[in-house]
C-alpha cells in the first residue's frame, strides 16, 4: 500500500489553516480503517476518488459520506473506512472559521456542504475554490472574537453570565468551554514526547498534575473521548489524522 500527503499553506484570516491531499494506492484494494479522535478543529473533505464511509463504532453500521462534508469539533471517536484507490483533498479550519461559519456548528456531525463547484483538478484548484466559498459566506457572528489566542477567552465576555456564554460557546462551536478545554488538555497530553513502543510504558510519567489530577482521571477523559486508553491508541491505526496532527503542530509550533 502506498500512502501520500501534501500540505498547501491556507489563510489565516479566513480561519483555514492548510490544505492537504491524501491519496492511498492498493493492490489488492484492501479497505483501511481509520480511527480520528477529538481535536479543536473542523475539517472539510472533498472526495475525489475512491470512497469513504463514516463507521458507527456502536453497531458497525457503515454509511457513505457526500463527495464534499464538514466534519464540525467532535468529543468521542470517529471512524472511517476508506477504499482505495483514494484520493482526498481537505482543509483544516481552525476555532476561528467557527466563528464566522454561515451554518449552525453543531458538535459531532458531518455536514453535508458545496464549497466546490463541478471538479477541483488539483490542490491548488481547491483551494482556490474553497478560499473564495469561505470568503463569500463568511458571517461575523460577533463584533469581536471570542476566543484571543487558541481557547483563551476574550477579556468582553466577562461582562456575561456564566449561562449566557454556554449558550455562546454552544452556538458558536457546539460544545460547552468545559468540553473544549477537555479537547485541549488531551491534545496537550498526546503532544508530550512519550516512549509507549516500550513494553511497559509508564504513562503517570507524562501526566501533568496542573491538568489532569492523576493517572485515572487521564485514562477516564481519554478513553470518553476517543474509546481507547492512552496505551492502545498509539496502537490504532490512525494514517490520515497521524499526518493531520502532525501538520497542525507544524504549523503553529507554539500553540
Amino acid at each position: 500500500m502506498k500512502v501520500s500527503f501534501q500540505k498547501k499553506r491556507g489563510d489565516h484570516t479566513l480561519g483555514i489553516d492548510f490544505f492537504w491531499k491524501f491519496a492511498i494506492e492498493s493492490k489488492p484494494r484492501i479497505p483501511v480503517l481509520e480511527h480520528f479522535i477529538p481535536e479543536l478543529f473542523f475539517d472539510f473533505f472533498y472526495i475525489k476518488a475512491g470512497r469513504v464511509h463514516w463507521v458507527d463504532p456502536a453497531t458497525g453500521k457503515k454509511t457513505a459520506l457526500r463527495q464534499q462534508t464538514l466534519k464540525t469539533i467532535h468529543h468521542r471517536p470517529l471512524h472511517f473506512q476508506f477504499s482505495a484507490p483514494l484520493v482526498v483533498f481537505g482543509a483544516r479550519l481552525s476555532l476561528a472559521f467557527a466563528e464566522s461559519f454561515w451554518e449552525g456548528a453543531k458538535a459531532n456531525t458531518l455536514l453535508n456542504q458545496t464549497w466546490v463547484k463541478g471538479d477541483a483538478k488539483s490542490l491548488e484548484d481547491f483551494a482556490r475554490q474553497v478560499s473564495a466559498t469561505v470568503r463569500t459566506k463568511r458571517h461575523q457572528k460577533f463584533p469581536r472574537p471570542m476566543l484571543s489566542s487558541g481557547v483563551q477567552e476574550a477579556n468582553w465576555l466577562v461582562h456575561y453570565s456564566p449561562r449566557h456564554k454556554r449558550r455562546m460557546y454552544e452556538s458558536i462551536f457546539g460544545l460547552s468551554r468545559k468540553e473544549l478545554l477537555n479537547i485541549r488538555n488531551m491534545q496537550a497530553f498526546l503532544e508530550q514526547t512519550c516512549d509507549f513502543a516500550s513494553g511497559s510504558p509508564r504513562i503517570i510519567q507524562h501526566v501533568n498534575p496542573e491538568v489532569f489530577y492523576d493517572q485515572p482521571h487521564l485514562n477516564r477523559l481519554f478513553k470518553k473521548m476517543t474509546g481507547v486508553s492512552p496505551v492502545e491508541y498509539f496502537e490504532t491505526n490512525s494514517i490520515l489524522q497521524d499526518n493531520l496532527i502532525s501538520a497542525s503542530y507544524n504549523e503553529n509550533p507554539n500553540r
